[in-house]
């Protein structure tokens, strides 16, 4: 085969290689996939991948393929800090292979050959993974004689592959830290009193804690809550990224989630202050049952009217039939309608 025909083929296999490993949705997967499409890019019969902590000589996982465990453990106790292959590529941070560096018998003669050779591996080619300058990770193939040595073509295919790799586990790495910490501020805000939710940049509800939720519900009602308060947000953003938002009953301030590479925002709900006042009524409720008049006319349930005001649920019963009592109503609908009548008959007075 001729060199143009040997980069043909592994440009060929090349694509499918990086495909499979960009789609991998975790360490276990990357390896999977690397392993399963390495052979028709870079023909040997001892394939293995080692991912490492920045800074760190250890491994942290190791993947083979036609190498078995007690290879890979000989190598790691033995070999690898003798290997002087690997030496080669931490200093300098790029591929090389064995012949280059030593020849075959050189190669034959050093002492890391009494561990590689017992699988077999005549012809050696490393490549490191770089991040942030440091090495997380090595990509190892060998070859047997009868194979034929590593060629220039290998070299330049395992260095486009060390950088996809690497794209492929910081991706990974990434999405993983990004899921943890959007796991750990969900569950820290959803012990929060205060109604908060965060949009995306087209203001689509990406969470809300359970605050908000009922909130929202109490007071856009229940068709289409998140659409509605979706689309109350973004009126408020026409003016910026940091600003407030009213309706009737429910208002807002937002701003740039702090952190956030996403352009997220971060919204704080609140009620509309109740407009009905006690001075309206008269002497003829308690200021406790005028508490609780508010709370009725924002939509409450009973528990949550307890919750709010620190008392139990059949406190509040018996605070709701006193005010039925004294307005001679029977539901809510009725408590709050009275209570505006005479509010607007005090203020025409």
């Amino acid at each position: 085969m001729d060199l143009q025909d040997e980069q043909f083929r592994v440009l060929n296999s090349l694509e499918d290689l990086i495909t499979s490993i960009s789609r991998g949705a975790d360490l276990e997967e990357i390896e999977l996939e690397y392993l399963r499409f390495i052979a028709p890019v870079i023909p040997a019969h001892a394939t293995a991948l080692y991912l490492f902590k920045p800074g760190k000589p250890n491994p942290i996982r190791i993947a083979g393929k036609g190498v078995n465990e007690e290879f890979l453990a000989h190598y790691e106790t033995m070999g690898r800090e003798l290997d002087p292959l690997r030496g080669w590529i931490t200093e300098n941070h790029s591929p090389y292979l064995s012949q280059l560096l030593l020849g075959l018998e050189g190669w034959k003669h050093h002492p890391v050959y009494r561990v590689v050779g017992m699988m077999g591996i005549d012809f050696a080619m490393q490549a490191p993974i770089i991040a942030d300058g440091n090495i997380i990770g090595t990509l190892n193939f060998g070859r047997e004689a009868c194979e034929g040595p590593f060629t220039k073509v290998d070299l330049q295919a395992v260095s486009i592959i060390s950088n996809f790799l690497f794209i492929a586990i910081r991706n990974v790495l990434g999405n993983k830290e990004s899921r943890e910490y959007r796991e750990r501020l969900h569950l820290t805000l959803d012990n929060v009193q205060q109604g908060i939710v965060i949009t995306n940049s087209d203001c689509t509800i990406q969470y809300a804690n359970k605050t908000a939720q009922d909130l929202a519900y109490r007071v856009l009602g229940p068709e289409k809550t998140t659409k509605q308060l979706s689309n109350l947000i973004r009126k408020g953003r026409q003016q910026g990224h940091t600003g407030t938002m009213k309706d009737e009953k429910l208002a807002g301030s937002f701003c740039p989630l702090p952190g956030s590479h996403l352009a997220q925002t971060l919204v704080l709900l609140n009620e509309v202050p109740s407009t009905l006042s006690q001075s309206c009524l008269g002497n003829k409720i308690t200021k406790r049952e005028f508490e609780v008049l508010q709370l009725v006319e924002c939509g409450l349930h009973n528990h949550e009217i307890a919750s709010r005001l620190f008392v139990s649920t059949n406190t509040i019963k018996r605070h709701l039939d006193n005010l039925y009592a004294k307005f001679n109503v029977n539901s809510r609908t009725e408590l709050v309608a009275i209570a505006y009548r005479m509010m607007g008959a005090a203020q025409k007075s």
